[in-house]
Formats: structure tokens, C-alpha cells, sequence
């Protein structure tokens, strides 16, 4: 009898050990998704300068991280992406030692793509798969439809792409050209009246 109530405390232990392991999982799984949040809110801040730079090339840095700052990701604000594409020329006319490590490019901002009238009458719903080339100087290069939705709504997305704000991917202290997936997407969204 004793040894019956002892596997059975060792059941009810073994099984608190495991439901309290589940809930430290589900907690773990709780901030690890926090701080993804975090680090997708941040991923428009640009570092600081780390590497050996001139005082001229510590300037310009912190001018390009200051319009990135500030840079409204809802709402276009012209006259800081004109301030970012001047500033990353400025940076390739001077020949530049960009201060940081190599990284990819930092997306500021994306134009939502526009539907066209014969997508919104048929109520098509998808998303458009694209390779997009960013180029050293801040602009759109090619971009290639891998996936496609309609021919109407896939020149949307490349139009809607070809207006993106970014600062170009870094390699060796350099701007540098790069190819990135990106998606578009296209939902109509249907309003009930009760």
C-alpha cells in the first residue's frame, strides 16, 4: 500500500513538474514574441558609429541616422526621403567609409499598393511575390514578379515598390546593391450591416 502511494505521489509530482514546465514554455514563448516586437519597432534605428571614421564621416552619419529617426514609416514625409537621397549621395560623391558593420538595408518606408477597378469588381484577394533590387543610391532597380495575382494588380505592387524608402544594405563600409523578396498584398475587406 505504501509503495502504491508513493508512485502515485511521484505521478502527481512528476505531473505538477510538467504542467509548471509547459507554463515556463508558455511564458518564454510570451517574451520571446515581446521582443521580437521590440526589435521590429527598432529596426529603422540606425547604430551608431562603431568603426574608425573621419570627424566629416561621423557627421554625415549621424545626419542620415537623424532622418531616419524621424522618418514617419505611416505616412510619407517628402521632404525626409529628398534629405535621405541627398545625404546617401553625398556620402557616395565623398567616397565615405560608411561607420558600421555590414548590414542589410533598412527599409523606412512602403507605399501601400492601389487596387485597380477591375480587381476591386471581381474582389480579388492575394498577395503579389516579388524580387526587388535596392540600389547603392537609394532607389529602386529591377523588380520581378515571382508570384503574380493579376496583371493589373501585379503592376500595382511594382509601382506601389518602385516608391519604397530605404537606406541601401552596407558591405565593407560601402553602400551596395542587393536583392530582396518583398510582398505585396491585396484584400478586400466586405463591411455587414445587421
Amino acid at each position: 500500500m505504501m509503495q502504491i502511494l508513493k508512485n502515485r505521489f511521484v505521478v502527481i509530482v512528476l505531473g505538477m513538474v510538467a504542467s509548471g514546465s509547459v507554463f515556463a514554455q508558455a511564458q518564454t514563448d510570451r517574451d520571446r514574441a515581446a521582443q521580437q516586437a521590440i526589435k521590429a519597432v527598432h529596426t529603422r534605428d540606425l547604430p551608431e558609429a562603431t568603426l574608425p571614421c573621419t570627424p566629416e564621416e561621423s557627421s554625415w552619419w549621424n545626419e542620415v541616422r537623424a532622418v531616419a529617426k524621424v522618418f514617419n514609416p505611416a505616412r510619407p514625409d517628402k521632404p525626409e526621403a529628398e534629405k535621405l537621397t541627398r545625404l546617401i549621395k553625398k556620402g557616395i560623391d565623398q567616397a565615405y567609409q560608411i561607420p558600421v558593420p555590414d548590414r542589410h538595408a533598412t527599409v523606412l518606408w512602403r507605399a501601400a499598393p492601389q487596387y485597380t477597378e477591375q480587381a476591386r469588381h471581381k474582389k480579388t484577394n492575394g498577395s503579389v511575390a516579388m524580387a526587388v533590387e535596392l540600389l547603392p543610391d537609394g532607389t529602386v532597380g529591377e523588380v520581378k514578379i515571382a508570384q503574380g495575382l493579376d496583371p493589373g494588380l501585379d503592376q500595382m505592387a511594382i509601382d506601389a515598390t518602385r516608391k519604397l524608402v530605404f537606406l541601401p544594405a552596407i558591405k565593407n563600409r560601402k553602400f551596395v546593391s542587393i536583392w530582396m523578396p518583398m510582398t505585396m498584398s491585396f484584400n478586400i475587406y466586405e463591411t455587414y450591416h445587421r
